[in-house]
């Protein structure tokens, strides 16, 4: 092989891994490496094992761990905060006082499904396979927003049916089972469930800022349309799109904010616990977040 051959593949290497990194950042699981390899470090000394990723979700977290005292010297990033909003909130589904949104959004849901379809306003239309509008109802209220679809959201035309989707239901499924909004059924027919973008990078790779300029007008009318009594953002690029802010996951969830007459939270995405099932514990936490919230005005 001559060297112009090992420099390319060397430079194709470089590339493939950057987008990774990248990505894994936007999903949040970045935020873990600093804290696996402390971890690490600490349990040098002692035999190893490596666990391998369970698709389930685990509603009873296990038990907390003795918490350490920080060290002086870390560092420890401040929340998100933004200015109160005035809005009136919008209405839950208890006593179904949804009935009628629900009813009233199918038109305008449908008509921006068919303008996605047919959207070329980016180059990801060149790419795609299908459009990914969004799936579900305005009947509960609530509404899950991710990223942008991956390869089978984009063969199948619905979001979040791969392995990150599969975990996303057990989560919705789990809410519901456990019955954390009384009088109010939780199943993918039930929330809305959307991505900012409607067209699949390619690759996966991170969404671009002209593609999301681009797209996130469907989002909002979708939103409008919906009336949402609560948004929960799985991932940064959400939420930093709907919470026009920027910031880490860690530094946006574990609060409640407000966007026009909705409440919304910010957890990790279903992607972050697949790689990380760590984060099953925060995101557990984040569910049981929006369930209360969703129960008070």
């Amino acid at each position: 092989m001559s060297g112009d051959d090992l420099r390319g593949e060397a430079a194709g290497i470089a590339h493939a891994l950057k987008r990774k990194l990248e990505r894994e950042r936007a999903l949040g699981t970045g935020e873990l490496l600093a804290s696996g390899v402390a971890h690490a470090r600490r349990g040098s000394a002692a035999p190893t094992t490596t666990a391998t990723p369970r698709e389930s979700f685990t509603l009873t977290p296990p038990e907390p761990a003795l918490r350490r005292a920080p060290s002086p010297s870390a560092v420890v990033e401040a929340p998100i905060e933004l200015p109160p909003f005035t809005d009136d909130l919008y209405p839950s589904a208890l006593a179904g006082a949804r009935d009628a949104l629900a009813g009233l959004a199918l038109p305008v849901l449908d008509a921006v499904a068919t303008e996605a379809r047919a959207c070329t306003k980016c180059g990801l239309c060149s790419t795609r396979t299908n459009a990914v509008p969004g799936v579900g109802s305005a009947k509960s209220g609530i509404v899950f927003v991710g990223e942008a679809p991956g390869a089978d959201e984009d063969a199948r035309g619905e979001p979040f049916v791969g392995r990150a989707g599969e975990l996303l239901t057990q989560m919705i499924t789990g809410m519901n089972d456990r019955n954390l909004i009384p009088g109010v059924p939780l199943s993918r027919e039930t929330v809305y469930i959307v991505n900012v973008l409607k067209c699949r990078p390619p690759e996966n790779r991170n969404p671009l800022p002209h593609e999301i300029e681009m797209c996130s007008p469907y989002l909002m009318r979708q939103l409008e349309a919906l009336q949402p009594r609560i948004i929960c953002c799985l991932g940064k690029f959400a939420a930093e799109l709907l919470l026009q802010v920027k910031g880490t996951i860690a530094s946006m969830r574990g609060k409640t904010y407000r966007w026009r007459g909705a409440k919304l939270i910010v957890t990790y995405h279903p992607a972050y616990c697949l790689r990380s099932p760590s984060a099953k514990r925060p995101v557990w936490e984040d569910l049981q977040r929006l369930a209360q919230e969703y129960l008070t005005d």
